[in-house]
């Protein structure tokens, strides 16, 4: 049987970012850094992420800001890096993205899958999930 897990995170906290993006009207080239903080269901500390992003181009068609992301989730039992590309108008409208998502160490190694998440609060809160599977 195979190896499956989804880790909901209805809630997830910005503790801090530093960037250089103008939200209302965002442009190639601009960059971000953040810490989060990961929280179950019950509303308990289970990890935190640390990740990057930059603003790369703008998609021919529809105008699409393709942004790329990375981030390094750690939780108690296991690490999981994620990287890849989302619509960073899809982000500050609260729309779902998700990219590909490794298992590093402890339960999740070598286990593939997606991070999935929408903002809920500008520079402030998100809404993940994480599934991952053999």
């Amino acid at each position: 049987m195979a190896d499956q897990i989804v880790l909901r995170v209805p809630r997830e906290v910005v503790v801090k970012v530093v960037d250089d993006v103008e939200v209302a009207d965002p442009s190639t080239g601009q960059t971000g850094t953040f810490d989060d903080e990961l929280y179950d269901e019950d509303g308990k500390l289970i990890g935190t992420s640390h990740g990057s992003f930059r603003i790369e181009y703008v998609r021919p068609g529809d105008g699409g800001l393709l942004t790329y992301y990375t981030e390094d989730i750690t939780l108690d039992d296991g690490t999981i890096h994620a990287e890849g590309w989302a619509d960073f108008n899809d982000v500050r409208t609260s729309e779902w993205v998700h990219y590909p998502a490794t298992g590093t160490s402890g339960r999740y190694e070598g286990l593939r899958g997606f991070r999935t998440w929408r903002m809920t609060g500008v520079r402030a809160s998100a809404e993940a999930r994480i599934l991952l599977s053999d």
